[in-house]
């Protein structure tokens, strides 16, 4: 079963002998263990009924006979193994307790990346629950953020759903803490009163109080707003926000440009480009409107130009604003020629957007 099942599987108080727990996701690892605690245990017992142990340096017969203790002033004793894969049992004392494990303990099994074809694992397969906590695609992650603010009582609204998704990608512990962040602001501002948290309010309260966004800037990019684009770069650095952010946001912003204007000329729909490079319906048009303003020889131009720059911040005697101030005069002047070479293609690819 998926995390989501497994989340159901305790709140319905259903409750298997010997759990398998895999997945590279660490934060729903967690959030489901902490929910076996929550569930399987009377919390007050926790000291007498709960037992960690660490893989690579337990003794099998031992935790065994922990296992095979009755729990004290509960109906269930737990134990779990973090780091499971790397269990050394050459006596099968696992194997012998799988084949007749005790009906008043829960014994929890983590690992990564378990290898299935060894003895153990593969008898966890036969015997155990198995729950699966993958890392989440990048299109799972809007409908992710949505609903932990939901159990919070926040209705996001698509802007505010994306800038959280642009701004801290697929850290899942770093958006429950901004979505923490949300949800307090919006309780204690007695003048926030709209049903849909918007998204000029979350980027003022996951901004740290900065006067102006990132986004603010890739949008004056975007337009080729020179005079608004100096302004707000000057801003955001005089607000403490790293060169070398502001750089990977705008060399985002070129790679979205690359990725569509590549799908255009090759006579596909403006529904394709959606598809590849997804953001809200209101955001997306302006997107295209930008679009139109970038050639394809201005894309090329900016990436390579970004190289530079990137080089410049990290070893150059230059200051980062005079560096990030030159690259924006560079890119956003108009152009005559916006060609490009015969048999270029764009750099980046739709697959390599974060």
């Amino acid at each position: 079963m998926n995390f989501q099942d497994g989340m159901r599987h305790l709140d319905q108080g259903h409750f298997s002998s010997c759990y398998l727990v895999t997945g590279e996701e660490s934060f729903l690892v967690q959030k489901l263990l902490r929910r076996f605690l929550e569930k399987a245990i009377d919390p007050e017992t926790l000291d007498f009924n709960l037992h960690r142990f660490q893989g690579e340096s337990l003794v099998p017969d031992a935790v065994i006979s922990i296992a095979n203790t009755f729990p004290v002033f509960s109906s269930r004793r737990m134990l779990i193994i973090q780091n499971a894969d790397q269990i050394k049992d050459e006596g099968g004392d696992f194997l012998a307790y799988l084949n007749n494990s005790s009906e008043t303990t829960v014994l929890v099994f983590v690992a990564e990346k378990p290898d299935m074809r060894k003895k153990l694992f593969a008898t966890l397969k036969k015997r155990a629950t198995l729950v699966t906590c993958p890392r989440l695609y990048e299109r799972e992650i809007p409908a992710w953020i949505a609903g932990e603010a939901k159990q919070k009582g926040l209705h996001l609204s698509q802007e505010a759903i994306w800038f959280l998704k642009e701004h801290l990608g697929s850290d899942l512990s770093a958006l429950q803490r901004e979505i923490e962040k949300i949800w307090l602001y919006v309780a204690e501002e007695t003048s926030v009163s709209e049903e849909e948290v918007s998204g000029a309010l979350v980027q003022r309260v996951v901004g740290g109080g900065r006067s102006h966004s990132i986004f603010e800037l890739t949008n004056a990019v975007g337009d080729k707003n020179i005079t608004k684009a100096i302004r707000l770069l000057n801003h955001l650095l005089s607000e403490g926000a790293h060169p070398l952010y502001i750089l990977t946001m705008l060399t985002r912003q070129w790679r979205q440009f690359a990725v569509a204007r590549e799908t255009l000329d090759s006579g596909e729909p403006e529904s394709s480009v959606s598809k590849k490079v997804p953001m809200p319906p209101g955001l997306f048009r302006r997107f295209l409107q930008q679009l139109h303003l970038w050639q394809s020889g201005e894309i090329r131009q900016a990436f390579e130009r970004s190289l530079s720059a990137d080089s410049q911040l990290k070893g150059g005697s230059l200051s980062p604003g005079f560096v990030l101030e030159g690259l924006l005069l560079d890119l956003c002047r108009p152009s005559d020629s916006g060609s490009v070479g015969e048999g270029y293609t764009l750099p980046f690819r739709y697959q390599e957007i974060a």
